[in-house]
């Protein structure tokens, strides 16, 4: 039997932090403006019944959205320049060795990485944290230079992720 929660206090928009396999993409976290948790689609089969169409029946087939992020630019580029050459290590790899050009990037570091979504209270104590597991960067997103713009705007990237599965934790 389900319980009635004790906490009324709704979750603000603010308060979350992104954490991306800090040991290898440091300035992911402070950059991180917002995050966009993916939905999840059941897919059912349709099983004909007498004069119905069909009767939904539950699919044994889990799709997740991407996980998708924004992230302010720093004047040196840093966290664009970590997406980027998780990219290009991705896209060398997939190529073998023998792929073109020379890139530039730590071999050491992984393919696959964790990305951990920690949701803070009022108070900025941590709830409860969403575990996406086994993340590769699908996409990064344009960067737009404005000339117009005021001095209080700053400029923003899009990243989206995969991942195999999430986990509340």
């Amino acid at each position: 039997m389900a319980t009635l929660t004790e906490n009324f206090n709704y979750l603000q928009p603010t308060s979350f932090k992104l954490v991306i396999d800090r040991r290898n993409y440091p300035n992911l976290e402070f950059f991180c403006q917002n995050v966009t948790h993916p939905g999840m689609l059941l897919n059912s089969v349709e099983v004909p019944f007498r004069r119905v169409a069909g009767v939904p029946v539950p699919g044994d087939v889990l799709t997740f959205n991407e996980l998708n992020t924004n992230i302010i630019l720093d004047e040196n580029l840093t966290a664009y320049n970590e997406m980027f050459s998780w990219i290009r290590r991705l896209l060398e790899t997939n190529m073998g060795k023998g792929g073109r050009g020379n890139i530039q990037s730590d071999v050491a570091a992984p393919t696959y990485a964790d990305i951990t979504l920690s949701i803070l209270s009022s108070h900025n104590n941590l709830t409860k944290m969403v575990r996406y597991i086994d993340c590769i960067p699908t996409s990064l997103g344009d960067i737009q230079f404005t000339s117009t713009s005021g001095g209080s705007e700053y400029i923003t990237f899009n990243a989206s992720f995969r991942f195999n599965y999430f986990e509340l934790v």
